[in-house]
């Protein structure tokens, strides 16, 4: 498993990396965690390399997308429940930020949390109307089902951390699938499956 871990803070950063499990008989749980923003900077405006979704055009999930989402938080719910925490909502805006990055990796044959260009999460918040207050993003890739993604969030310490930080309270979730995914990363295999996670505070 792939984990990096950054929080933005004034002059503190943080990256840790350990290398996957030998298992290609599952999905490759791969995984990269997720980049916590606070306070954000003057708005960004959108590029041609991002697939941008118009947040007027977008206010409603489809019923597949939000079915998947409600799986996810399923199982991320019960355990911020026992961790003490209130349960994460859906927010159509973090689902829009999320289907676009989602659909960026599947597309354009890249994992990471910054598009092609270097824009990062906090922007993609952004350009769907969305103000918040403190922001953050899990990512992964490979997993076939919402439960298979979701548990590989709640393994990873970095990812379990935003799961499970109280001050998160809206979520969006995606998933993107490529059929003919080419293997990224020199990786043998392609994901096919990449999956996106939102968390923010009003």
């Amino acid at each position: 498993m792939i984990t990096a871990i950054s929080l933005s803070r004034p002059s503190w950063k943080t990256m840790c990396h350990s290398m996957p499990k030998p298992s290609w008989l599952n999905a490759l749980a791969v995984t990269l965690a997720l980049t916590i923003g606070q306070f954000p900077a003057a708005p960004a405006m959108a590029n041609s390399t991002d697939v941008v979704i118009d947040a007027s055009s977008s206010s409603v999930a489809s019923a597949s997308s939000m079915a998947t989402a409600k799986e996810v938080l399923g199982i991320l719910n019960a355990a911020r429940s026992k961790a003490g925490c209130g349960p994460l909502k859906i927010n159509n805006k973090l689902m829009a930020a999320a289907k676009t990055h989602a659909t960026n990796m599947a597309q354009k044959d890249f994992f990471g949390h910054a598009n092609r260009d270097g824009s990062k999460f906090s922007k993609r918040v952004k350009r769907q109307g969305y103000k918040y207050r403190m922001v953050a993003e899990n990512i992964a890739a490979g997993q076939a089902s919402a439960r298979q993604a979701a548990n590989a969030w709640l393994s990873s310490a970095g990812h379990r951390r935003n799961i499970l930080n109280c001050k998160l309270k809206e979520t969006g979730v995606a998933v993107a699938y490529q059929a003919n995914d080419k293997p990224i990363m020199g990786n043998s295999k392609p994901f096919y499956y990449y999956w996106v996670q939102v968390f923010a505070s009003p």
